[in-house]
């Protein structure tokens, strides 16, 4: 944590893919612009768009970054529900002692649909580089804290160890 060499971690499935430059090739047009309509998955690992009928397109990829944190959180598959309010939510309740306030900032940013455009909020790039960046800040911060502690715990120890 905190040194460019252990900072990335990577997760794929391309289990399903789709390839979009090509599409776009074929369609001449921008890959960013590419929309599909339709479901393409099981009905539990629907992004939201999906189940909303809505057009969709890198939305099914922030949905499979979520089931994976997901998973890594509570040990189990995604599932969320629609409140009354029309915001989709976990049915898990995130515990307050896993930085609750950043989870649920990027559960609903990476879940919801913007309201006026009904595209997915989370797609794009402007929020995914700020919850970039917000992790980023917590994890030096997190890094800076952690080595602290191993350099208080090394001078507790004999002096005829190696250093760390």
């Amino acid at each position: 944590v905190g040194d460019a060499e252990f900072s990335e971690v990577m997760l794929v499935d391309f289990g399903r893919a789709v390839d979009l430059e090509e599409q776009a090739a074929t369609s001449q047009t921008d890959a960013r612009d590419i929309l599909f309509i339709g479901e393409a998955c099981k009905s539990d690992m629907q992004c939201v768009a999906m189940r909303e009928k809505k057009p969709w397109s890198f939305d099914i990829d922030t949905f499979g970054l979520l089931a994976c944190a997901h998973v890594l959180l509570f040990g189990k598959h995604i599932e969320i529900r629609k409140e009354k309010n029309g915001r989709w939510v976990l049915v898990n309740s995130i515990k307050r002692y896993w930085r609750k306030k950043l989870w649920v900032k990027i559960f609903d940013t990476l879940l919801n649909l913007d309201e006026t455009s009904g595209a997915a909020i989370g797609s794009r790039a402007c929020s995914l580089r700020s919850l970039r960046k917000e992790i980023e800040e917590i994890t030096n911060e997190e890094s800076d804290r952690l080595r602290s502690c191993l350099e208080r715990q090394l001078k507790l120890l004999p002096s005829n160890r190696n250093k760390l």
